[in-house]
């Protein structure tokens, strides 16, 4: 790895090759992720200390654990499972809602076992016995979304996915009550689900027949049951239905739903999508009362605000509703619940008649706060918290919840709100108690804090498909290492973390996989394109019918943002005024354009060659008035001449054999006259810089290359070529200066060249140059580019890749900060002035990473932008739209309809046109394939035949592509030793074949 001498007590060293603490042992050793998290059911006498949490860990293969605590301590947790089984549910693929305490205080969960997939109950007592399965064995079924009674622990609703008939459209779910004082449990269907087919979805009154039903859940009385459902195509965060209905058990053996009733936002218009989301029942002041108030969220305003119905029975088969009214007196832009990839989310839970706690997002970032009932407003809590989830109620003054920080990983806390008020509601970490966290290595001293990268949200500028400016968002973590230093002037390359979905967000939360690269001196940028959760609907919305056109091009403005020098405004873009925000587009084209000239080549042996085109325009208004001027000339010259010249007899000598009358002479003449004319515009753009060069030559020494010629608007005729060697022994040092040009300070590269230790004083009219200056004694400065001279961004980029090149010529040292070696090695003689980087991010160094929908927009910004991004990863990413559309599971079968715009029969040109797989030619930067082999969401032919075509196409393998299948994984990586392999390959493909910096 390249390295300096220390700078105080940090090493210069560049970007991107830093030492880290964080390897990928650590990262699956002492880290797990925590899912879900369970409380018993509030009952008289109840513990407000038990808890239980289902908890992922890689080191046992991604098992699912049941943890249970009664001191709120993982110090006393037991595993319910004992070890043996997996505690995840398979319903919709991703799962969620897999296990649940009943009212007796025994634990219902799934058994995540393909052969299988049981449900099970446990005793939570201390030497009881095993759990013991208690669904009917049928592989086919899938259980999960449990919905306890609140007082028979022998009734609970769930959700019921039939793969009776695997083929995603026939795939049934239905909601079902579990009678579990049978043995087996009978399962009762409450609302039958759509058998697909030719079967259309249920509409209207009958609550039956839809495609899918979530959040099946009982009143505090067990009187009321509420769901949500929807059809195809929509998705549950585009279009659902908020219903509820009695329970009638008067006949055991065929409990059913009756009164059933739709709840609708009152002033929100027929057939428009809308959403209904995170029923929650309120705690009853008396439990005995018929009435229950039911909280939800809609998102008639724009965002998922709160809302409430109180429902009541007028009898045996009738519902009485009030009105659905917000909860709220004003409408909020903040988020009150989040997109339902996953079953049994709770971002808000009642602490009682009076309370809610909540978390609302804002962008990428969660907030917690306080509803009072009684006089409605939201109490915002100051908290170190960025993400919360999974809320629960522990008793009437704490919960708890997931919650992480900017600098801690997510972690299962408590939260106690005695005091608060007091405090002016800024929870202290004496109201926190930690439970248990996903991981140790900073709390434990493993890892200092101080290398911690925080997040930092970002605006920049980008441009809606119909050419409308707009703004997009994304999460920047800077590098951080405090044992290193890049030398100065050098910008970090930079990760564009693609977040799945694609409706989805990025957050502000720590994540050590993000450390690991950022503490080797990546920025890491996580974009939430148009499209993405936590903005509102509208910005969600962007992505309708356009995702491969929306996702991709935020992405590549990002990359354009950070590689500018608009991206050092500290300001946000949005609240730059109308001209202002027109400078920063004009500013980021400029800059773009001036990168796109500059163009690195690799040469035999370890070389390189930076070669830097002209960006002034071929033709100005100068020359299209001296060039007009000249051609008027020159027709005079052609048609007037003649007549002029050869009336004179005496000017044209006698010794020309010529008939002065001649129509030969007369074009002589006046083709002689035209040439004279356009001569001296010709030779001054003749004489044009078209590009410069540098070339690194190992063993040699460094190439220094002009090219001039005729430049034309569409083309440049090259009219000579000059080159000079700078000897290899005769080179000192390679940094970035500044100087002056008329009235301007520009920024420039420069080598240092010896003068006096290789040749004589004064004789060194081989280095001499009209730009070389008298540095310090025995040496010259020679500038690089001198004719075209760069912006500072150009500058950098052609220093990042010409230092490591140079500095393999033997050099101890390398950089432009620090101490020198010693007189005669690269390094030794001048230093850099101390040159603030042109940009957030180096233009030449832009990466780009993401999984599932992620993995689409990498491949097709790899397609689409082919020189935006120097190379990518793709996890189990959609190359064909096509493929997905014939083969994805039921939960996301229907999707792609409203994200493109319709059925590949009906839009087949934007279906061909938008898949990646159709334009593998394109790609010009390496490709990285990593897929899992048992992936149902996203198949593994999808990487295949990606890896087809660029064979095809000629890409080599371990070069231009490569391509990884890991056994037994499926829709993300779960296994340690897989998560390590992928992550190791991913940066050894970033510096060898992306970057092709040394390890």
């Amino acid at each position: 790895m390249p390295m300096v001498e220390s700078k105080g007590s940090r090493t210069v060293a560049p970007y991107g090759t830093w030492s880290s603490p964080i390897s990928t042992d650590l990262l699956v050793q002492k880290n797990l992720a925590l899912s879900e998290v369970l409380v018993p059911i509030p009952a008289e006498g109840s513990s407000e200390t038990e808890i239980l949490w289902i908890e992922n860990r890689p080191s046992e293969g991604g098992r699912a654990a049941l943890m249970r605590s009664e001191t709120l301590s993982s110090s006393d947790a037991v595993d319910l499972t004992r070890g043996n089984h997996n505690v995840r549910t398979a319903v919709h693929e991703y799962g969620g809602g897999s296990a649940a305490f009943l009212a007796d205080g025994s634990v219902l969960f799934n058994d995540y076992n393909p052969n299988t997939f049981d449900v099970l109950r446990a005793s939570t007592q201390p030497d009881a016995e095993p759990p013991k399965v208690v669904t009917p064995a049928n592989k086919l079924h899938r259980f999960g979304d449990f919905g306890p009674h609140p007082t028979d622990s022998n009734l609970v609703l769930a959700i019921l996915e039939d793969h009776s008939n695997d083929t995603p459209s026939k795939v049934v779910n239905s909601v079902v009550l579990l009678d579990l004082s049978a043995s087996p449990a009978n399962v009762r269907v409450l609302l039958h689900g759509n058998p697909g087919g030719d079967a259309k979805p249920g509409s209207g009154a009958n609550p039956n027949a839809r495609d899918f039903y979530t959040y099946p859940r009982f009143s505090p009385n067990g009187k009321y049951v509420c769901w949500v459902s929807w059809n195809h195509p929509s998705m549950p965060w585009w279009d659902t239905e908020l219903w509820v209905a009695q329970l009638d058990s008067s006949d055991a053996s065929s409990p059913k739903l009756v009164s059933p009733a739709s709840l609708r936002v009152s002033g929100t218009r027929a057939n428009t999508q809308e959403v209904y989301q995170a029923p929650t029942w309120a705690i009853p002041a008396n439990p005995e009362d018929d009435a229950s108030r039911l909280f939800f969220t809609n998102d008639s305003t724009g965002y998922l605000n709160l809302y409430s119905v109180t429902v009541s029975s007028v009898s045996s088969k009738a519902l009485k509703l009030t009105p659905a009214a917000p909860v709220l007196p004003e409408p909020l832009p903040n988020d009150f619940s989040g997109p339902c990839w996953t079953l049994n989310n709770s971002t808000y839970v009642p602490l009682g008649p009076d309370m809610l706690v909540v978390s609302y997002t804002t962008g990428a970032r969660d907030s917690l706060g306080l509803v009072n009932l009684r006089r409605p407003r939201l109490i915002p809590l100051s908290s170190p918290f960025v993400s919360c989830s999974q809320l629960r109620r522990l008793s009437s003054t704490s919960f708890a919840l997931l919650a992480s920080q900017v600098d801690q990983p997510t972690a299962l806390v408590k939260v106690d709100l005695r005091g608060l008020a007091s405090s002016n509601y800024v929870v202290q970490p004496s109201n926190i108690t930690l439970i248990k966290q996903s991981s140790t290595l900073i709390s434990d001293g493993t890892l200092d804090r101080s290398i911690i990268s925080a997040a930092k949200e970002i605006e920049f500028p980008t441009t809606l498909p119909d050419g409308k400016p707009a703004v997009a968002h994304a999460i920047i973590f800077p590098p951080t290492n405090p044992d290193f230093v890049a030398p100065s002037g050098t910008a970090p390359p930079c990760i564009f973390t693609i977040h799945g979905g694609p409706t989805s967000s990025a957050g502000m939360t720590l994540s050590l996989q993000t450390q690991f690269w950022t503490s080797r001196g990546f920025m890491v940028c996580a974009v939430n394109y148009g499209g993405s959760t936590g903005y509102g609907r509208e910005y969600m919305e962007r992505l309708t019918g356009q995702w491969g056109v929306v996702d991709v091009n935020d992405c590549v403005a990002a990359a354009q943002f950070l590689g500018s020098s608009a991206s050092l405004d500290p300001r946000p873009f949005s609240s730059l005024s109308v001209e202002e925000q027109a400078k920063v587009r004009h500013l980021i084209q400029r800059e773009t354009k001036d990168n796109g000239a500059l163009q690195d080549e690799k040469l035999p042996g370890g070389g390189v060659k930076v070669t830097l085109r002209s960006t002034e325009p071929s033709w100005t208004w100068t020359d299209a008035l001296v060039g007009g001027a000249s051609v008027a000339l020159a027709f005079a010259a052609a048609t007037r001449l003649p007549g002029l010249l050869l009336d004179q007899r005496h000017c044209i000598s006698n010794t020309f054999s010529l008939d002065r009358t001649s129509d030969v002479a007369r074009s002589a003449v006046g083709a002689t006259g035209a040439a004279v004319a356009l001569l001296p515009f010709v030779l001054s753009k003749a004489g044009s810089v078209i590009s410069e060069a540098v070339s690194v030559l190992p063993g040699l020494g460094v190439q220094l290359t002009t090219t001039r010629g005729l430049r034309f608007p569409t083309k440049c005729l090259k009219l000579t070529q000059s080159n000079r060697l700078i000897p290899r022994d005769r080179i000192l040092d390679l940094y970035v200066a500044e100087g002056f040009k008329l009235f301007s300070v520009i920024d420039y590269l420069a080598l240092a060249v010896s003068v006096g230790i290789h040749t004589p004083a004064g004789k060194i009219s081989d280095v001499e140059h009209a730009n070389a200056d008298t540095g310090s004694k025995g040496a010259t400065i020679e500038r690089l580019f001198p004719n075209l001279v760069p912006r500072l961004s150009a500058v950098q980029r052609a220093y990042r890749t010409l230092y490591p090149a140079l500095q393999d010529f033997g050099a101890d040292s390398t950089g432009v900060e620090g101490k020198r070696g010693e007189s005669g090695s690269f390094g030794s003689t001048l230093s850099s002035s101390s040159t603030q980087a042109a940009s957030l991010a180096d233009p030449s160094s832009m990466l780009i990473s993401g999984g599932s929908s992620g993995g689409f927009t990498v491949l097709c910004a790899l397609c689409f932008h082919p020189t935006v991004f120097g190379g990518g990863v793709s996890r189990y990413g959609i190359s064909s739209l096509v493929s997905l559309a014939a083969e994805s599971h039921k939960f996301e079968n229907r999707y792609p309809l409203q994200l493109i715009g319709g059925t590949p029969e009906s839009v087949p040109d934007i279906y061909h046109d938008r898949s990646p797989i159709n334009f593998v030619s394109d790609i010009e930067k390496p490709i990285l394939l990593l897929q899992g082999s048992d992936d149902k969401i996203v198949p593994p032919n999808q990487a295949e035949e990606m890896v087809r075509q660029l064979e095809h196409k000629g890409a080599k393998k371990e070069k231009d592509f490569d391509y990884v299948l890991y056994p037994g994984e499926g829709h993300g990586f779960r296994q340690a030793k897989n998560i390590q392999d992928s992550i190791e390959k991913e940066l050894a493909w970033y510096l060898e074949n992306c970057l092709h910096l040394k390890k």
